[in-house]
């Protein structure tokens, strides 16, 4: 599998097919401020560019068809996407019957649930999933409750049903066995889609960490005879973890993420004459951090994660999970966020991606909305940020956004995942108010397994009901590469993408030839190499002729 930019990263494929419309209106921020979106260039769009233009204004009303034209679209990478969440259900269903799971068809409100195969034999009433696929109306049942496929009849709110899904799928999903095979699925998807790379976020030795934690505070407190001063003893925790064993766990832990990657090439088939479309895509993986555990065991979480980062190429950051609405979640965000703080001040080259503002009006009091995306930005240090859906309730909002600008800080917009956890979408989404700060941006799936997408799907409500152009859509993919978290300099100069880096200024992607100093430079960095191969991409598919003038 391409777990590195070097199998046939220069190679293009060619299909078909193609999609819609329009130019993106752009209003000015507020308090007079004039807008700066950088996402259509200053310079004159290409021949090839006005006429995409022109056949999507003219296919804008066939939806169909612009489904097709963003399946083709080369995307780049999809950066913000949980692997269990990624997985569709029907195939946690079909690896529990080959796995001897069984179903409870009644597990409590008439919902049926997975059984592990150990304990199959605890009730008369479970029966094999190997019979799922002839009693229709439970194996449905479960798809519903493994996603939020039919949400308007499973009589919660889209919060609560996306949240839960995860403990309903998490007997499979966490069978150390199915991980190549998840990672496997994923890859394949992206493949389909012309998305070539892939940060996936999962979770490596999270509960022994985690007792790992509670231990360490339990020993400094009976040491020091007080309770922790999270502010003073940073320090004295984070290397009591190390002299009691937290470095084992990375090594297993690293071993753990370079046996996957030795699973999911033999999965895929990529060393056979057959193998599969997910061999050409790179996967790096984010270590997943929880946010509604103690503060000791947050803590212990993070240290792990710097040192994963720091051990293992194939792991390029961490992220901080679950619900920020979450009571310890809301109770200890600014900790949290000066933990992070902390660890970056020591090791500034381990990359930070936040969930934060995944809120809104409703769901938290007032008072919640005000900082977590500046915290995330000014404390934590972050490089990206997933969701941002709160800034405008945040103090001062566009000095904010002229901050993250300024810093480079990108959101990791997901669609879909906001209009169904959190109702917002349309006009009350920030998506078009960041493109008008100039805040950098790109399209994320998030979890679309559980939310029943792709992140084709994504593009395609993008381009929809945001009235974006051909060259709006081909920023959000440049920055899902520019801003990944793959290593080397990037190929483009700057962040409106109109020339490359000195060795490659005289070059073309997708001429067929590459001068010896841009060869050099792209060899020596996987980013570089990474967004070559994007706009190779782009040239390929500006050239197919379904969008030639009649």
């Amino acid at each position: 599998m391409a777990f590195s930019l070097t199998r046939s990263a220069l190679k293009l494929s060619a299909s078909v097919m193609f999609a819609g419309l329009g130019i993106g209106g752009s209003l000015a921020i507020a308090e007079g401020a004039k807008a700066r979106d950088i996402s259509s260039q200053s310079s004159p769009a290409s021949a090839e560019e006005v006429q995409i233009d022109r056949w999507l204004e003219q296919n804008r009303d066939r939806p169909t068809l612009l489904r097709a034209f963003v399946q083709r679209f080369p995307k780049g990478g999809d950066i913000h996407s949980h692997l269990s969440g990624a997985v569709y259900a029907e195939n946690y269903l079909r690896w529990a019957a080959e796995d001897g799971y069984c179903v409870d068809p009644d597990a409590g409100d008439g919902r049926p649930a997975l059984i592990l195969p150990e304990d199959c034999h605890q009730h008369s009433r479970y029966f094999s999933a190997s019979e799922l696929l002839g009693r229709s109306s439970i194996y449905d049942a479960l798809v519903n409750s493994f996603s939020t496929r039919n949400l308007e009849f499973s009589g919660r709110s889209g919060h609560d049903q996306f949240f839960s899904t995860f403990g309903t799928f998490s007997p499979i999903s966490s069978s150390e066995s199915r991980q190549d095979d998840m990672v496997a699925e994923v890859a394949n998807r992206a493949a389909s889609q012309h998305i070539f790379y892939l940060e996936l976020m999962r979770t490596v030795k999270g509960s022994p960490v985690r007792r790992l934690g509670r231990e360490v505070k339990s020993e400094f407190e009976q040491r020091a005879g007080r309770e922790i001063n999270w502010q003073q003893d940073f320090e004295a925790l984070r290397q009591l973890l190390i002299d009691r064993g937290l470095m084992d766990l990375v090594a297993t832990g690293s071993e753990e993420v370079n046996a996957l990657q030795r699973e999911v090439e033999k999965t895929l088939g990529c060393d056979t004459p057959n193998p599969q479309p997910g061999c050409e895509v790179t996967v790096r993986f984010l270590q997943q951090t929880t946010r509604t555990k103690t503060p000791e065991q947050v803590f212990a979480q993070f240290v792990y994660a710097f040192e994963l980062v720091k051990t293992n190429s194939q792991v390029v950051g961490l992220n901080l999970v679950a619900p920020e609405d979450h009571p310890i979640a809301l109770r200890d965000y600014t900790l949290q966020m000066e933990m992070l703080g902390f660890l970056k001040s020591k090791f500034p080259e381990v990359k930070v991606a936040l969930h934060a503002g995944e809120l809104t009006i409703g769901l938290v009091p007032p008072e919640q909305l005000r900082s977590n995306i500046r915290e995330a930005v000014e404390i934590a240090q972050a490089s990206r940020i997933g969701h941002g859906v709160d800034v405008l309730y945040e103090n001062k909002p566009f000095e904010l956004m002229d901050m993250m600008r300024e810093r480079g800080v990108l959101v990791e917009i997901c669609l879909t995942s906001n209009e169904v956890i959190l109702n917002v979408s349309g006009d009350d989404h920030p998506f078009q108010d960041y493109l008008d700060a100039a805040v950098p941006v790109t399209l994320a799936s998030d979890d679309e397994g559980v939310a029943r997408i792709d992140l084709s799907h994504e593009y395609l409500l993008a381009t929809t009901r945001y009235n974006l152009d051909y060259r709006k859509l081909k920023y959000l993919a440049r920055n899902s590469l520019e801003h990944s978290f793959l290593p080397g300099d990037g190929l483009w100069a700057s962040g409106t993408f109109q020339e490359f880096r000195g060795p490659c200024q005289g070059d073309r992607p997708g001429s067929g030839s590459i001068s010896q100093p841009c060869s050099a430079f792209l060899t020596s960095s996987d980013r570089a190499r990474s967004q070559w191969r994007l706009e190779a991409e782009f040239a390929a598919f500006e050239a197919l002729p379904s969008f030639k003038s009649n």
